[in-house]
């Protein structure tokens, strides 16, 4: 979840601060991403939330950002769940144009299901598992190695 939660909030932040991509800033996408934000500040005390957008680059700005992430009452949060789903779902409505400047680079990934990545920048991952299909569709940048 922690994880999930905080590539969701780094492309959000990249997102809401691209004047270029309108149909996020406009719509469902920046209102769910300020929701989340207004509820991890309001309900669970997150204070580094001015760090997302330099902490995709940043591991000490990512670290303050995780660690505040992993509050069990966040993963336990139905309401900020819901908003996250909100959020994933006004991304992937967005152009693959615009979808692939964005990366994944996340320490684990679970699926219980099929996984699929598609129209991304680059898959960083020290572990990857699926019970179903795992599918790599259009993904820009060659692999350089192991995570």
């Amino acid at each position: 979840m922690i994880e999930l939660l905080f590539s969701l909030l780094v492309t959000g932040a990249k997102l809401a601060a691209s004047s270029a991509v309108s149909e996020f800033s406009k719509g469902a996408g920046k209102s769910a991403f300020e929701a989340i934000k207004a509820r991890l500040a309001g309900e669970h005390n997150v204070k580094s939330l001015p760090l997302l957008e330099e902490a995709a680059e940043n591991l000490a700005f990512e670290g303050a950002v995780k660690a505040e992430l992993a509050k069990p009452e966040i993963a336990q949060d139905a309401g900020l769940l819901e908003l996250a789903e909100r959020l994933r779902e006004s991304i992937d409505a967005l152009p693959a144009e615009t979808l692939a400047r964005y990366a994944v680079n996340i320490e684990t990934i679970k699926s219980g299901g099929n996984l699929l990545f598609e129209a991304v920048e680059g898959v960083k991952a020290q572990t990857v598992t699926s019970e179903g299909d795992m599918t790599f569709r259009d993904i820009k940048a060659l692999p350089t190695g192991k995570a």
